[in-house]
């Protein structure tokens, strides 16, 4: 079995899959906000260790330091980068393998999605692919995309505004199916992980 991590500084995804890349479980990881970043990330890595139980490969979403302008996003960035360390030092203790470490536009690239899609369409995808709504709620969301993508490339919205419509219906979908960004995207490396380990074989 292999389990992915999708880390993150308030909800780290995760999923686990079978050897022949089925999934199995998937979840989150959510600390106490008003804690110390140290006792944030104690508490991460204790959670993560208890699913490495049976798992033979552990997949991390690597950092994309585009993400991270100005001091707030740098503060998360060091926080980021002290989380992975712990983990990836948790797993060598464990396991004394080395993990994988997948950007999080190259595991899109790998299994088909646009390496620049917004969280709502991979989120949308996951959807299709493990049938987490009904077919009409999947159509409602893919509707709402369209809608917001036209009207962007049309330049009805800025930029802005376009990114906070899409975000708010990447929350809607998160909370009507539980597939939230750091859900999706753990499971994004897992099929990633499938499959780049299929072209080897």
């Amino acid at each position: 079995m292999y389990l992915t991590l999708d880390l993150s500084s308030k909800c780290t995804g995760y999923a686990k899959f079978s050897k022949d890349g089925k999934l199995i479980k998937k979840g989150r990881i959510i600390p106490t906000k008003d804690i110390h970043p140290y006792l944030k990330i104690h508490y991460v890595v204790e959670k993560v260790k208890t699913l490495f139980a049976g798992i033979n490969e552990l997949i991390i979403e690597g950092l994309y330091l585009g993400h991270f302008n100005g001091k707030r996003n740098v503060t998360t960035l060091i926080y980021l980068a002290r989380l992975s360390g712990a983990v990836i030092y948790a797993w060598i203790v464990h396991k004394y393998k080395i993990p994988h470490i997948y950007t999080a536009s190259g595991a899109r690239a790998l299994i088909g999605i646009n390496g620049r899609a917004n969280k709502a369409e991979v989120q949308l995808e996951i959807l299709k692919r493990y049938k987490f709504a009904t077919p009409i709620k999947i159509k409602e969301y893919e509707r709402g995309i369209n809608e917001l993508i036209n009207k962007y490339k049309n330049k009805e919205l800025t930029k802005g505004q376009f990114k906070y419509r899409m975000g708010k219906i990447s929350n809607l979908i998160d909370k009507e199916t539980e597939i939230g960004e750091d859900v999706a995207d753990s499971i994004v490396l897992g099929l990633a992980y499938h499959k780049k380990i299929g072209e080897k074989n």
